[in-house]
């Protein structure tokens, strides 16, 4: 939505009508519900830890299917600009994916599957698919780093796309206080998962 839109969107409470405001509700709700979950949040809760009217939140999204939409959206274009920035960057894969896990499981969210399933009576499969698209393409961007490293012989050879998969399935366990606890920092976990994924995918001489 540009800001021309905006201006001209007949109708609109007070206090809205710019790109700032809608980036502020967007930003404000994808916390709230990775934070929170689905059902727990509220179009009213959103507006209230934003300090806007509960109009203004309708006035950019026309309901909380919409919303949800839109800010797992946000959330997964972030989370892909932030991989790809560093699987990009210098050092050896295994470094690399060590500083990924690291920034992913320090992001305190409630697990993702268990968000969709508390959502999906009230989404659309349009958005249900628009959702699943944008988790998919991260899963790609981290299977064709790991192919990459098998063609260069850096990591044994397999199923890059499992192996994605399988990664990313490891880091849920932030959201166990049995394995994040005050005896296991977040950084330790993450260097555990990576050294237990290396020790299966270093070639053997």
């Amino acid at each position: 939505m540009s800001e021309d839109q905006i201006k001209r969107k007949p109708g609109r409470p007070k206090g809205t009508g710019s790109i700032q405001t809608m980036q502020q509700i967007l930003r404000t709700a994808a916390f709230l519900f990775m934070e929170q979950g689905f059902e727990k949040v509220s179009l009213e809760s959103v507006a209230q830890a934003c300090g806007v009217t509960k109009a203004s939140v309708y006035y950019y999204f026309n309901n909380k299917s919409v919303l949800f939409t839109e800010c797992l959206q946000f959330v997964l274009k972030m989370a892909y600009d932030q991989t790809s920035k560093i699987v990009s960057s210098t050092g050896s894969l295994k470094e690399r994916m060590l500083v990924v896990a690291e920034r992913h499981m320090n992001n305190a969210h409630v697990e993702f599957e268990t968000m969709m399933r508390e959502a999906s009576s009230g989404l659309t499969e349009e958005q249900i698919t628009s959702i699943r698209t944008s988790e998919q393409a991260i899963h790609e961007l981290i299977g064709s780093v790991f192919q990459k490293a098998m063609d260069e012989g850096e990591i044994k050879r397999g199923d890059s796309m499992l192996l994605a998969h399988i990664f990313t399935a490891m880091l849920t366990v932030r959201n166990r206080k049995e394995i994040i606890n005050n005896e296991k920092t977040v950084e330790q976990a993450a260097f555990e998962i990576v050294e237990l994924l290396w020790a299966g995918l270093e070639p053997r001489s």
